[in-house]
């Protein structure tokens, strides 16, 4: 049962805001119950429990002295705050964790969350390619409400504010999801009949878990339920590649067309990606399973045409 939340009064500058900031708000409701200032009038800042990104103390990084993460990335007020009350937060989400578990939670958060609001916010340069990509701090700061709305400044932080929320939690929960699947992965590995397929009883994230303890890189497929069907799905290998295709001539095809090509009855599709295909039964999707590992591989396929054309030459001779 979650325990209950200590009061405090924090407070933020007014005026155009950012990720940094509403992000900060964000975590800070975490843990506390809030009261939220906006304002640069010290006289009020300096009676609030909590000041960030504003007035030049703990929390604020516009000074000079910036501090820095070991990589050399420096904290704005999210991860100074982040970083002072991470731990806890996670703590107070879950307290079943362990240390280890709420060390792994706070770097992941710190480095696939906070970090890029912080860079950005202090002027870094995050390289992006030639498609442009929306980002966490560019999705916040257009809740800034446009020159000719007379919409509230506050207003608008708040639905930020909600947003930023939103992005935290489902960002925790994806890594928590890791973790906790971590023991019911390593069972599922130990007991494979075929070394070459992981049968999972529910849909969880394998893939870190799995290149820890497949150190031979034995596991190809991994097979899972998938709402009242069954999945096969490849995996990716050390450099980031499928370690097998499904068979080519799946791709794209369903229901009738992908049966009678396959012989399982049940078969359902194969994504055009070959990535992934279902079936309506385990024993379908395991018939499946046997049949994309003894495919051969496309480029063993090409060599083997090749090498019997040439037979087939030199017997005209």
């Amino acid at each position: 049962m979650e325990s209950e939340k200590e009061f405090k009064r924090v407070g933020t500058h007014h005026g155009r805001f950012h990720a940094d900031d509403v992000m900060a708000t964000a975590i800070l409701k975490e843990i506390f119950d809030i009261e939220l200032t906006r304002t640069r009038d010290k006289d009020i800042l300096k009676d609030l429990d909590i000041v960030y990104d504003v007035g030049g103390g703990e929390f604020d990084h516009h000074g000079v002295d910036k501090v820095y993460r070991e990589d050399g990335t420096p904290y704005a007020a999210c991860g100074l705050i982040w970083k002072a009350f991470g731990k806890r937060i996670i703590q107070f989400k879950d307290n079943t964790l362990n240390e280890e578990e709420t060390e792994d939670i706070y770097g992941y958060m710190d480095r696939v969350l906070i970090e890029g609001i912080d860079a950005l916010d202090n002027g870094v340069r995050i390289e992006s390619g030639e498609i442009p990509l929306m980002h966490i701090s560019s999705i916040i700061s257009g809740f800034n409400p446009p020159w000719f709305s007379d919409k509230s400044q506050d207003e608008s932080f708040n639905e930020a504010i909600e947003v930023a929320s939103s992005v935290f939690d489902n960002t925790f929960n994806r890594r928590l999801s890791v973790i906790k699947a971590k023991g019911n992965i390593i069972k599922a590995f130990e007991k494979r009949d075929n070394p070459k397929i992981l049968i999972l009883d529910t849909f969880s994230p394998w893939g870190e878990v799995l290149k820890e303890v497949d150190e031979n890189d034995e596991v190809v497929f991994v097979i899972y339920p998938k709402d009242d069907n069954y999945a096969i799905q490849t995996i990716r290998g050390r450099d980031g590649s499928d370690k097998k295709k499904l068979p080519a001539f799946w791709g794209g095809k369903e229901n009738e067309e992908l049966a009678e090509i396959t012989g399982v009855e049940d078969a359902v599709f194969c994504h055009t990606g070959r990535f992934i295909a279902v079936a309506g039964s385990m024993d379908g999707i395991l018939n499946m399973a046997e049949l994309a590992i003894n495919e051969p591989e496309e480029r063993e396929r090409k060599e083997k045409g090749i090498f019997n054309f040439i037979k087939r030459l030199f017997n005209r001779k």
